[in-house]
């Protein structure tokens, strides 16, 4: 499990990395500037999730291999030409789809393994894949996605459902695979048919 938790956490902090560089590249920012918004994008949501955990210090402090890869990935976008890239913001959302579903599983996987209960394995795995989305999109202007329409901390929080429930049954490797495969399935469902939950508006009370 330690090896396969070890291999999750390094393709989402990469695909999450490469969604901030994405945004830093669209916001026309230097390669430094897209180095640091690939960086907070991709150890954002971990960062935050160890700290309330307990794992201190935080595992890029003690070993920055997270560090590299969020630099490695800011590198590759930045080097990629603009007909490689076709339309950035296309890959900017299936990047983010991708790390808010495997955050949301590793998440809830080191949640679960610390010992927290089910439930709150699960809200540490949406925390974990919304963090980071939150920060790079505040860094660069945007609105956050998970204050609009869209279904997106629901992903998050079907995928770690899927784990917490299946792990009781399978194997951490399975579990997560199904975990992962729940939100990203969700997620791409709702950016293809734009799909959303419904949104009460708020209404002054009458005098």
């Amino acid at each position: 499990m330690d090896i396969a938790l070890i291999v999750l956490s390094a393709i989402g902090t990469a695909v999450f990395a490469i969604s901030g560089a994405l945004l830093g590249l669209r916001k026309g920012m230097d390669i430094v500037g897209i180095s640091f918004v690939a960086t907070v994008t991709g150890i954002g949501g971990g960062t935050i999730r160890d700290v309330l955990l307990g794992a201190l210090p935080v595992a890029w402090v003690r070993q920055p291999t997270d560090i590299a890869i969020c630099l490695a990935c800011a590198f590759i976008v930045g080097a990629l030409n603009r007909p490689l890239l076709g339309n950035r913001m296309t890959w900017l959302l299936y990047a983010d789809a991708a790390g808010l579903a495997l955050f949301a599983v590793l998440g809830a996987a080191k949640a679960e393994a610390a010992g927290a209960h089910p439930l709150v394995s699960i809200l540490f795995g949406a925390m974990s894949a919304s963090f980071g989305g939150i920060i790079r999109d505040i860094i660069c202007g945007e609105r956050p996605i998970l204050f609009a329409k869209e279904i997106y901390i629901s992903a998050a929080l079907l995928g770690g459902g899927v784990f917490v429930v299946l792990s009781d049954f399978f194997a951490f490797q399975p579990a997560a695979i199904a975990g992962v495969l729940a939100a990203l399935t969700l997620r791409l469902l709702a950016m293809r048919y734009e799909w959303s939950l419904p949104f009460p508006r708020y209404r002054e009370p009458l005098s």
